[in-house]
């Protein structure tokens, strides 16, 4: 099991959050979440979020296709 490495203690899960992602003045922003340790609530990572951005995806095809 993988040790966090801000309090040192083992991680076998991790709580994840809704965050935005985008640059600075960024005209993009895409829907994130984080991943912090369960115990000390540090975020270990951020990333763009593949269910939200396959949801978007789909949303944006479809509305394409009415469209039409």
């Amino acid at each position: 099991m993988a040790l966090c490495p801000y309090c040192e203690t083992p991680v076998g899960h991790v709580n994840i959050q809704d965050v935005t992602v985008g640059g600075f003045m960024a005209q993009n922003q895409w829907h994130g979440i984080t991943y912090a340790c369960p115990h000390c609530q540090k975020v270990l990572s951020v990333a763009i979020d593949p269910i939200a951005i396959k949801t978007d995806i789909v949303e944006e095809i479809l509305a394409g296709l009415r469209r039409r």
